[in-house]
């Protein structure tokens, strides 16, 4: 779908964290090649995306490794061939979902725009991202509060800690620039604003076609604009609520 939000093009994102720890990384298993010529089975990519639909759907501490593999057609003992825990199959899924949204979210945060439009970008590229690929998203919502009980997922915990204070930031500028409410309660906004992201993605893209449900009527840039009017109505300074949505475009 060619949207509005499609000009903000991300960069590629590294696996390190700030401080310079190498984000954890297993050598990838090349699939073997079939006897009789047709293309190898990529295990590993099938556990992947039956993983995925599992801690989607119900929640990785409720999924089994059993469960997973019986999805992909293959014994729990082979399924460890590819992955040595199951702690490692959702650092596979949500790692470079998160660093690759703290490395925009820090990008924008240092944009050489006002901040009202810094956070217009923040939330296009956000509800882009967040609709490309609502599961993987979904699960680094869901399972924040695993992570931050895991020293596993330490170098996660921290990089969505800096992706929060880039969205600090933008708003605290906006605050000091008179944009944005002098009351504004920053902490409050960002939580409200990305749950409202995340819902609106899981509807936009896992609608039932029912009559209630009418997400379908939809496009992305007709969502995208009556969220951004919905936000900032809720945060302007209130000399400034009739003011016309500003959409900045902008190459990364």
């Amino acid at each position: 779908m060619a949207t509005r939000q499609n000009t903000l093009r991300a960069g590629t994102s590294d696996a390190k964290t700030k401080d310079g720890a190498e984000a954890k990384r297993r050598p990838a298993r090349r699939p073997r090649a079939k006897a009789d010529g047709s293309p190898p089975i990529d295990r590993r990519e099938l556990i992947l995306a039956a993983a995925t639909r599992r801690f989607a759907e119900y929640g990785f501490e409720a999924t089994t490794v059993r469960q997973i593999a019986d999805d992909v057609d293959i014994l729990s003992g082979s399924l460890y061939h590819h992955f040595a825990t199951k702690e490692e199959i959702l650092e596979e899924i949500v790692r470079d979902a998160i660093l690759k949204s703290r490395d925009d979210a820090q990008r924008i945060a240092g944009l050489p725009l006002d901040a009202e439009q810094r956070f217009v970008a923040l939330l296009m590229t956000e509800l882009h991202r967040l609709t490309e690929s609502q599961e993987v998203y979904a699960i680094a919502f869901n399972e924040r509060k695993f992570f931050r009980r895991s020293d596993y997922f330490n170098y996660l915990t921290r990089a969505k800690k800096e992706s929060y204070d880039a969205w600090s930031a933008i708003l605290s500028d906006g605050v000091k620039e008179g944009l944005f409410h002098p009351d504004l309660d920053i902490y409050l906004t960002i939580s409200t604003v990305i749950r409202m992201l995340n819902a609106g993605a899981d509807w936009y893209k896992n609608e039932d076609g029912s009559q209630i449900d009418a997400i379908a009527n939809y496009s992305l840039d007709k969502l995208l604009d009556f969220y951004l009017g919905y936000v900032l109505r809720a945060i302007r300074a209130p000399a400034r609520a009739g003011e016309a949505i500003p959409h900045p475009t902008i190459e990364l």
